[in-house]
């Protein structure tokens, strides 16, 4: 078995790691109609448990500019909120922390 390691920017919050994946998937189909589309990631070996939309990976031995008038405008950011907001009450999270932009870094 071969290591994984990625290191990625994207706009959202964690969720407990107990919750299903099937569940995550039921949640955001129909989901199509966002842009950006909402999904989760599993950092490390199911350490953590990250509910995003608009994932950008890192290139290798790249440097990105983060501005944050670059990374979405204010209509962007609203539509990512309440698909996020969506899919959390789809998964019974009513009180999920506000989203916000996270830098991933992977390495299982």
């Amino acid at each position: 078995m071969g290591m994984y390691h990625t290191v990625a920017l994207a706009y959202g919050f964690e969720i407990p790691t107990s919750t299903d994946l099937d569940e995550i998937d039921r949640a955001t189909a129909g989901q199509d109609h966002h842009p950006d589309g909402v999904g989760y990631i599993i950092v490390g070996d199911f350490e953590k448990t990250l509910l995003v939309t608009r994932y950008t990976r890192a290139t290798e031995n790249a440097v990105v500019r983060l501005a944050p008038e670059a990374l979405a405008a204010p209509a962007e950011l609203a539509g990512w909120e309440a698909a996020l907001h969506t899919v959390a009450v789809r998964l019974g999270f009513t009180g999920h922390p506000a989203p916000a932009w996270l830098l991933i870094h992977n390495y299982r």
